[in-house]
C-alpha cells in the first residue's frame, strides 16, 4: 500500500531484531539467533507474496501461510507493490561476520551496517561478500548504506555542545551505550581494544565515531571513513528527537545537504 501512495517510491527496510524486550514479547530466543532465522524465513514468504504464484501453501518452522486464488473474480489476497519486481529491500546488520548481511549478500538487497566504529564495520562487506558468493552474485559497494549519527553547525564548538550536550549525547548515555554494555558490544565502540568500557562515554563517541563539527570537518571525517571501510554508497543518518531546540537539528540537515554534500562528490564506489 505504502508503495502505491508513494508511486513507487518505497524502500522496505528489514531487521531481525536485537531487543531482548522485544524477544521476550514474543517469546523469541534471540540469544540461540531464532530471530534471524525467523527473519529469512519471513521474507521468503514476502517475497513469494509479491511474486507470479496465483496461490501456494507455506508450512515453515515458524510461519505457515496460505495465498489463495483470486475469489469471485476481484478479491485478491494480496496487493502488489509498483516497483517490478518488488521495492528495494535493505537489511540491517550489526555484528562481525553477521548473519543477515550474508543474507544480504545471497539475495542481492541492500545491506545497511550500523552506527559502530569504521575499524568494526569493515568487517561488514566480508559478509556481504560471503553470502553472494553462495548464490553468484557481485556485490557491488555502492549499494552499501552506513549508518553514522551526524550533526553539522557553522563551528566544530558549536556542533560539540549541540550533539554531545543535546539530545544526541543524552540517548547515548541513558540508552545506547548501557544497552551495548549489557551485552559486551561496546568493542564494537572502541577504536582501539585496550581502551576500557569506563571510557566508552558520549564524549569518547563523539571524538570517535560520530560526524559532528563544521560543514569542513564532517566532509574530512566523511571522507575518512570512506577510505577506512573500503567505500560505501550511501550516508543515513541517525536521526534524534531534538524537540526542545528543533532549530538546531533541521540547520544541521540544511548543512549536510547544502554545504557538505558538495564537498564528498568524489566518494563513488564502483
Amino acid at each position: 500500500m505504502l508503495d502505491h501512495l508513494s508511486e513507487g517510491r518505497l524502500m522496505f527496510g528489514v531487521a531481525a531484531s536485537g531487543l531482548p524486550s522485544d524477544w521476550a514479547m514474543f517469546n523469541v530466543d534471540g540469544m540461540s539467533g531464532q530471530n534471524r532465522e525467523m527473519t529469512r524465513e519471513a521474507l521468503d514468504i514476502i517475497l513469494r507474496m509479491w511474486g507470479d504464484e496465483k496461490s501456494f501453501e507455506h508450512h515453515g518452522k515458524y510461519w505457515n501461510v496460505s495465498k489463495p486464488e483470486e475469489m469471485y473474480g476481484f478479491l485478491r489476497p494480496h496487493i502488489k507493490p509498483v516497483q517490478k519486481p518488488h521495492p528495494p529491500i535493505g537489511v540491517a546488520g550489526l555484528s562481525k561476520n553477521s548473519d543477515t548481511l550474508k543474507m544480504a549478500g545471497e539475495h542481492g538487497f541492500l545491506p545497511l551496517s550500523l552506527n559502530l566504529n569504521p575499524a568494526y564495520v569493515g568487517t561488514h562487506w566480508e559478509a556481504v561478500e560471503e553470502g553472494a558468493k553462495r548464490t553468484g552474485r557481485k556485490p557491488h559497494r555502492r549499494d552499501w548504506r552506513m549508518v553514522r549519527e551526524v550533526f553539522v553547525a557553522e563551528t566544530d564548538e558549536e556542533a560539540w555542545k549541540l550533539s554531545v550536550g543535546g539530545m544526541m549525547g543524552r540517548m547515548m548515555r541513558e540508552y545506547f551505550l548501557p544497552l551495548l554494555a549489557n551485552f559486551g558490544f561496546l568493542e564494537y565502540l572502541k577504536h582501539d581494544p585496550s581502551v576500557p568500557d569506563s571510557d566508552v562515554t558520549p564524549e569518547y563517541c563523539a571524538q570517535h565515531n560520530w560526524l559532528i563539527g563544521s560543514p569542513s570537518t564532517v566532509a574530512d571525517k566523511l571522507d575518512k571513513v570512506y577510505r577506512d571501510v573500503g567505500g560505501f554508497g550511501g550516508l543515513l543518518v541517525f536521526g534524534f528527537d531534538y524537540s526542545e531546540n528543533p532549530q538546531a537539528w533541521h540547520n544541521s540537515l540544511r548543512l549536510l545537504a547544502e554545504e557538505v554534500a558538495p564537498r564528498i562528490t568524489h566518494l563513488t564506489p564502483q
